[in-house]
């Protein structure tokens, strides 16, 4: 007899490239970047095996002391609190009065554990299918996550397959696929909706690359002949073509100094060792070129170029009309704006008034605007109100915690849920969900966490597409009343942890609810899996006896250790999509991690005449999606 652990082990490591790219677009980690200080200690229950936490530091008694920075809810407000860590050591350790290391400590920039695992994941990708990793790229190009669009652009940049001749009998009968294109592309094409590779972006492709973890994989993989250099791959022409293409073109580097990236287009430059073809080049840029000392630098050596653009000095009115006039953008505004006269009402009022606040501005500028009264002036009240309304992101949630208008934090929150459901709704056709939360007494120091994973995602689906239980050794049904936020948590109030668990009881109290033809079925089950080793027969009897047929299971696992959802998965033959807890601590990754669970949910096979289906899977997608090409002027270079 096959044992059950044995039986889950093995179809779990039977997982195509398909399943594994499903299983890192929904399995929860940190950001790949972050543009402060922070600190890492280990942490088990982590996806990457440490967790990273804000710190400040400041000289005491000629030590650097070390501070964490975490926010405290207290009452309505939300305050920082600051926790001394311990002392700043030359090595980047952080270590206690006893000298013991308790942390350590991490510059602004690439968090290195975040990168390593997003790019291995990649890696194991492409080794089980070359094009499926490349089609997956074009795909991710048109998506917003821009660290997973970081990663694969510096995967495809390098990896093994870049159209190089294959002989037969010492004749070359054709070329191989050259899937570095893809990422050659990822890089120089431009889009509309500016989800394209920035100058800060193909700098952190770069900052990927030379990480030394990721180059070893790329030794791993025979990406590269360097024992010691890391691969670099196309990244460097690449680089230089699409700096080439803006000396050609001034409008667009004049374009990039405008939107604040003139520092990192230098950067670029001297990675790469662009050399220009006009002292122009430099003059846009205002970068002073000094000789070499092996006297190689040709053009503009010695040049005095125009000082850097300052309004220092410029009265709050000047300013305005420099506002008004030159429409800049809001973070150039801010980057030009002296200490005196500072960011005022009628510098953010004349900002508004050119058009110069992007929608994203706005949002992040609620705190400002209230603070100078901005938003009791009505034609700002409404163009802030817009912008709310076209929120693609739930960073709201995050600015209503700071703000002291209730109005204002209500319209935030609303903001929130509203992008959540924007986010989800979209890949929501011909899919119905089962919410199943366990409530049993080995959730007693879960329950909290699970009802906060609950209220981060419930709202977002469709009032009539989704249906919620919680479970002990029976269930019930939990009706919500309004689709928010504040209706999910008040549906959960007073509900505790006590009793047995049977997961079976879960699925008898949503039964009554089956999908209509040509509708699947997303049983998502949020809880411990303690305790329900004595009922795993019965919980997959009670999936078949209820004549419900789940396409996939949802996992957000709350503490514990026990598999039985995943193996009752294993059992049906659906897949089983584990979803971190930690996952909804973060406001971006949350809906990002709930859409593509439910975008990658496979669509069901349905017997005799089928009915037009809407929905289509990620995977389905993917597959779909045809090879991004560089643009014209790129395959003329």
């Amino acid at each position: 007899m096959v044992d059950r652990n044995d039986n889950f082990e093995a179809r779990r490591e039977a997982m195509g490239p398909y399943e594994q790219t499903i299983s890192m677009l929904t399995t929860g980690h940190d950001h790949m970047v972050h543009n402060r200080p922070g600190m890492v200690v280990a942490d088990a229950s982590a996806t990457v095996g440490v967790k990273w936490s804000p710190v400040t530091h400041k000289e005491e008694d000629g030590k650097k002391v070390v501070y964490r920075l975490d926010r405290q809810r207290q009452g309505k407000k939300t305050r920082e609190v600051r926790t001394k860590i311990g002392n700043l050591w030359a090595d980047n350790t952080i270590r206690d009065e006893g000298r013991r290391k308790v942390a350590e400590y991490r510059p602004a920039g690439v968090f290195p554990e975040v990168a390593l695992w997003m790019y291995r994941q990649v890696a194991d990708i492409w080794q089980a299918d070359n094009e499926f990793a490349a089609k997956w790229a074009s795909f991710a190009f048109g998506e917003e996550h821009k660290d997973l669009k970081v990663v694969l652009a510096a995967f495809m940049l390098v990896q093994s397959r870049k159209g190089d001749p294959v002989r037969e009998g010492g004749e070359v009968v054709f070329f191989d696929d050259d899937f570095r294109d893809v990422g050659e592309a990822m890089c120089l094409l431009r889009r509309k909706d500016k989800r394209d590779l920035d100058a800060k972006l193909l700098l952190r492709v770069y900052q990927v690359l030379t990480l030394d973890g990721i180059a070893e994989i790329n030794r791993e993989l025979g990406f590269g002949r360097s024992a010691r250099r890391p691969t670099l791959g196309r990244w460097t022409k690449v680089v230089t073509r699409w700096l080439r293409y803006r000396e050609d073109n001034p409008k667009v580097l004049e374009g990039l100094v405008g939107a604040g990236m003139k520092e990192k287009v230098k950067e670029l430059c001297r990675r790469v060792g662009y050399k220009p073809q006009s002292p122009k080049f430099f003059e846009t840029l205002g970068w002073t070129q000094h000789q070499a000392k092996d006297g190689r630098r040709e053009l503009a050596i010695g040049q005095e170029m125009a000082a850097a653009e300052s309004w220092e000095g410029k009265t709050e009115q000047e300013i305005c009309e420099l506002i008004v006039r030159e429409k800049p953008g809001y973070k150039r505004i801010v980057g030009l704006v002296p200490k005196d006269p500072g960011i005022t009402r009628a510098i953010v009022a004349a900002a508004i008034e050119a058009g110069s606040m992007s929608d994203k501005d706005l949002v992040i500028a609620s705190e400002t605007l209230e603070s100078l009264g901005l938003l009791q002036v009505q034609e700002v009240k409404d163009r802030w109100e817009a912008a709310l309304k076209a929120a693609e992101d739930m960073r709201a949630t995050n600015i209503a915690k700071r703000v002291k208008s209730q109005e204002v934090r209500e319209k935030l929150e609303e903001a929130s849920d509203g992008a959540a459901q924007k986010a989800v709704e979209e890949v929501m056709k011909d899919l119905w969900v089962h919410v199943m939360i366990d409530v049993s007494a080995s959730m007693q120091g879960a329950i909290d966490s699970a009802k906060g994973c609950i209220k981060k995602f419930l709202h977002s689906f469709p009032e009539d597409h989704v249906f919620v239980s919680v479970f002990n050794t029976a269930g019930r049904e939990v009706k919500i009343k309004h689709r928010s936020a504040a209706g999910v948590r008040n549906a959960l109030k007073g509900i505790t942890a006590r009793g047995g668990t049977d997961y079976g009881a879960g699925i008898r109290s949503l039964q009554g609810h089956k999908p209509p033809a040509g509708t699947d079925l997303l049983m998502f089950w949020v809880g411990d899996g303690q305790h329900c080793n004595t009922f795993d027969r019965t919980f997959t009897q009670a999936v078949r006896q209820s004549g419900l047929k789940p396409v996939a299971f949802g996992f957000v696992h709350v503490g514990g250790r026990s598999q039985c959802v995943q193996r009752t998965a294993a059992e049906l033959e659906i897949p089983c999509f584990m979803v971190a807890e930690e996952t909804f601590e973060d406001v971006y990754a949350a809906p990002r991690t709930i859409r593509n669970l439910i975008a990658a949910t496979p669509v069901g096979q349905v017997q005799g005449p089928a009915p037009v289906r809407q929905r289509e899977s990620l995977v389905e997608r993917i597959l779909k999606t045809d090879l991004l090409k560089k643009p014209a002027w790129a395959i003329a270079a």
